[in-house]
């Protein structure tokens, strides 16, 4: 996933406050998040190294995920799930997180995986309710979210086809 072969050092020069549990990379590569189980976040300019932000979620972070445009990028803390604006590597900013929208108790039970659409308009959510949520990342008149649901089992994965049109779990 990431290439540490090409001019960088094996050890960052940043540490997360405790064990780290989830590791993302914006599509662009220009921004890593780390989060630690405590549900603290670093935002890293990859390309320079540096921390841009400190942020606390304030919860388990359970899953995140960025939009392939690697404008946004969707937070999971249990059942609540919130997408923000990925911050900018070119300019300082007082806030570095822009909040976009936040749903509240979304699944009945902890989200545990997001994945968007190619085009990053939709993207949807599974849960361990069994259910899969897939919503619009702006307002689309005439859209609204669904569930489909069904799976016998915990589902450990889901995905949309190439061409957007199908969604596909595993269970």
């Amino acid at each position: 996933m990431f290439d540490l072969t090409n001019n960088v050092s094996r050890t960052l020069p940043f540490q997360n406050r405790s064990n780290v549990e989830i590791v993302a990379m914006a599509p662009n590569r220009k921004i890593l998040i780390t989060v630690d189980v405590d549900g603290y976040a670093l935002i890293v300019n990859w390309k320079k190294k540096v921390i841009l932000a400190h942020f606390n979620f304030r919860d388990v972070v359970t899953a995140l995920k960025f939009s392939p445009d690697s404008n946004f990028f969707a937070v999971a803390c249990g059942k609540r799930l919130r997408i923000f604006e990925t911050p900018a590597v070119d300019h300082k900013t007082l806030s570095p997180l822009i909040l976009y929208k936040k749903y509240g108790n979304l699944h009945s039970d902890d989200i545990t995986g997001i994945e968007w659409t190619t085009d990053s308009r939709f993207f949807i959510t599974w849960s361990d309710d069994l259910t899969v949520k897939m919503l619009s990342l702006h307002k689309i008149e005439g859209f609204l979210p669904f569930t489909l649901s069904g799976n016998p089992k915990k589902i450990v994965s889901a995905f949309f086809s190439e061409d957007n049109k199908n969604i596909f779990s595993v269970s």
